[in-house]
């Protein structure tokens, strides 16, 4: 399954990033995520877990060919 951001997401200068864990453990299903790149030779990735109610309106699923 797929989801497809509906609304733009905006990182403002001066955001502090911290080191991520050597492990991630996710409980439950809902967990979506992308790959962005900030330059060519690098990039990061968003992870949400788009069953959270607040997140209604800002995903939707990717319909199939």
């Amino acid at each position: 399954m797929e989801k497809v951001l509906l609304k733009d997401i905006v990182i403002p200068a001066g955001t502090v990033f911290t080191e991520a864990p050597v492990k991630t453990e996710r409980f439950g299903s809902g967990h979506f995520e992308t790959t962005i790149g900030l330059t060519k030779d690098s990039c990061g990735s968003v992870n949400y877990c788009v069953d959270d109610p607040e997140l209604k309106g800002w995903f939707a699923d990717v319909e199939g060919p």
